[in-house]
Formats: C-alpha cells, sequence, structure tokens
C-alpha cells in the first residue's frame, strides 16, 4: 500500500541529533545553506522518526536543523517515519549518499556562471561544469552531430537567414518549406537550426506558385 507522505511541524528544541550522523559539511556549504532558508524559508521538511525507542530523532536533515536553531526557528517542517534503530540509521545514509549528480551540461547551458556561484558551486564545480561541455562541444563534427554544421561545398558558400520573433511566423514557414523541425545541435537556447538549399527551395517555390 502506498504511503501518503505528512507534513507535521514540530518544536524545533524537542528534536534530537543522532551521535552516528556521518554527514559534514563545509563552512561555504553551511553559509549555503543559512543563505537558503533566509530566501526560501523551510521548503524541505526534516525526517523525523516517531518509533517509541527513537522518538524525535532527526533521520534526515541535521544540518538544517543546526542552522535553523542558529537562526532563531523554534518550529520545523517534518516527515515522520516508524524505523527501528538499524533501519534508521539505514536511511540515514541513504538519505545522504543517494544524491543524483548534476548534468554539467546542461548547467552550463542553462544557467548563468555567476548564478551558479551565488547559490554554492565552487570555482573546482565550475570548471569541472566548463571542462566537460568543453570536451563535449569540440567533439562535435560533421559526422556526429544532431544536423551538419555547414553544407559541405568545396568553395566558399553564402547564407540568407529568415527571423522568426513568434511562433506564428515559424509554423507558416515550417509548412510553406517543408522544413522538418531540428533542434540546434549546440545550444538549444538559441531556438531551432534548418539547412535548406538552393535547388529544394527553388523545387518547393515551383510546387507552391505552380510555375512551370
Amino acid at each position: 500500500m502506498e504511503n501518503k507522505l505528512k507534513i507535521v511541524y514540530k518544536d524545533i528544541d524537542s528534536l534530537i541529533e543522532p551521535t552516528y550522523n556521518p554527514r559534514k559539511i563545509t563552512a561555504k556549504q553551511r553559509e549555503d545553506i543559512k543563505k537558503s532558508l533566509q530566501t526560501f524559508g523551510f521548503v524541505q521538511p526534516l525526517v523525523v522518526n516517531i518509533h517509541p525507542d527513537r522518538m524525535n530523532m532527526v533521520v534526515g536533515g541535521n544540518q538544517r536543523l543546526k542552522i535553523a536553531k542558529a537562526m532563531g526557528y523554534t518550529e520545523a517542517p517534518c516527515i515522520e517515519v516508524t524505523l527501528d534503530e538499524q533501519g534508521e540509521k539505514e536511511l540515514n545514509l541513504r538519505l545522504n549518499k543517494n544524491q543524483a549528480e548534476f548534468d554539467f551540461e546542461m548547467l552550463n547551458e542553462f544557467f548563468d556562471k555567476k548564478f551558479l556561484f551565488e547559490v554554492g558551486f565552487t570555482d573546482k564545480e565550475i570548471g569541472k561544469i566548463q571542462s566537460e561541455f568543453e570536451e563535449k562541444f569540440k567533439a562535435i563534427t560533421n559526422d556526429n552531430a544532431e544536423m551538419p554544421i555547414v553544407q559541405q561545398f568545396n568553395e566558399k558558400y553564402s547564407t540568407i537567414m529568415i527571423f522568426c520573433d513568434n511562433e506564428m511566423d515559424l509554423n507558416w514557414l515550417r509548412n510553406v518549406l517543408k522544413l522538418q523541425k531540428m533542434k540546434d545541435y549546440k545550444n538549444s537556447k538559441i531556438g531551432e537550426a534548418h539547412v535548406l538549399t538552393v535547388q529544394r527551395f527553388q523545387e518547393i517555390w515551383e510546387e507552391a506558385t505552380n510555375v512551370n
């Protein structure tokens, strides 16, 4: 049967920090948690054990609890679990260990570097984000790109660009030119990229205007 989570508010002084908690944080991480609490409040509940032998033992969120106490919080949102000591310790480790990794390519694409610093990323992490993105970026060639980077011409070539600043115009152009939707292969924020040869455009134009 599926357990429905219920958030309850508990007196912060009644909550107990386990002596075995292996989670440690740096001074910078502590400051980042403090900034998060100041900006957004307690948006992530603590996990608290209500087993009779482990009543009010904090299973997850001990660092936030310490910082909240220092900030003057009097209560905290909690999710209650009922576990014996062994189960409590296992959940504590899993909550701390089972952390998803960031997709560095998406971080680099969708988040400004300055903003990443503000939310707590370090110079080392930012460097890793950029180096992994650069590595993938440089590895893209005409052979493995989602679409060709440029048409394969032996001589120089010229381009004509038609800008669409709204969805209606873009859809009309797609239909008229019979374009296949192709996401830009390097940065989806830029928009969509389409490649159409003059010969193909001429065929479409002649068909549309019934030119013989």
